[in-house]
């Protein structure tokens, strides 16, 4: 659909000057859910669809009241929903199947949430019959768009950790030489076939995975600036110490590894720590 190319273009300008690369970090890190270690656009979606299938059902039940409710419950959740999905969509506008595909579920979450909007005008206004045929309509239509952002989300990657299947080793491996390392300049290694980076900084030596959580980028090609790591293709910051996260639009944190030097060469293994708390925080 080559046609969506220019609303994702509209789309993608309206929301640069909140959502762009030069935007606040502040804003961007919230909607991302940088905050929060998880996607929060993840969190809010159920809220619309959840509360418009319940509008149906209630309206099957004729619970007049409980019906508008959760239809009113649902425009709530569709704000926050639109917000945030624009948040996760800015990232992926020069990849091609993303932008368009995410173009479209935002026009058809459009188009139901104003489908939705006008059932509730017409519910108020006493034209009932009107108002549940719009609202079933919309209910569709939203659950169409939901099933294209389960696309996105499980066909295109868009707002998953592109680390999660890598493996880092949890016993000592051997990745380099000290002297093959240049003071302030990142080097990429692989440990069992996982992408590190590797820094020397006086006589420190750091490393955290290479790959960027929120795309896959390369961190070992980005920018330096003190105990931080900035990704050069959507600017997610890292601490080089632990692989904290410190600004989005990335909602993980990078691997860390602990770092032993014997005879000239550098050994790491994957920081069981570190990894212990991940692991307890995805299963809370």
């Amino acid at each position: 659909m080559p046609w969506l190319d220019g609303v994702a273009a509209t789309m993608e300008q309206a929301f640069e000057p909140l959502l762009g690369q030069e935007a606040p970090r502040g804003p961007r890190d919230f909607l991302y859910g940088t905050w929060l270690g998880h996607s929060l656009h993840a969190a809010v979606i159920p809220v619309p669809v959840g509360a418009w299938s319940a509008t149906m059902l209630f309206d099957l039940m004729g619970e007049e009241r409980a019906a508008d409710l959760t239809l009113g419950l649902g425009l709530v959740g569709a704000v926050g929903a639109a917000v945030t999905g624009a948040a996760q969509w800015q990232d992926t506008t020069n990849q091609e199947a993303p932008r368009r595909l995410g173009a479209l579920h935002a026009l058809l979450n459009v188009a139901a949430t104003g489908l939705m909007a006008g059932s509730w005008l017409m519910r108020r206004q006493g034209q009932r019959t009107s108002g549940v045929a719009l609202s079933s309509l919309g209910l569709g239509v939203n659950l169409a768009s939901a099933w294209l952002g389960g696309e996105l989300a499980y066909e295109l990657g868009i707002g998953v950790n592109h680390a999660a299947f890598e493996d880092p080793p949890s016993e000592w491996t051997d990745v380099a030489a000290v002297d093959e390392l240049i003071d302030g300049s990142p080097r990429r290694v692989e440990a069992d076939g996982t992408p590190v980076l590797l820094l020397r900084q006086g006589e420190q030596i750091r490393a955290i995975g290479a790959t960027c959580p929120h795309f896959g980028g390369p961190l070992d090609e980005g920018s330096i600036d003190g105990e931080t790591v900035t990704c050069p293709w959507h600017g997610s910051v890292f601490n080089l110490s632990d692989g904290a996260l410190i600004h989005g639009p990335s909602m993980y944190p990078a691997v860390a590894y602990e770092v032993r030097v014997e005879d000239g060469r550098i050994a790491i293994r994957a920081n069981a720590e570190r990894a212990g708390a991940l692991l307890g925080a995805a299963t809370t």
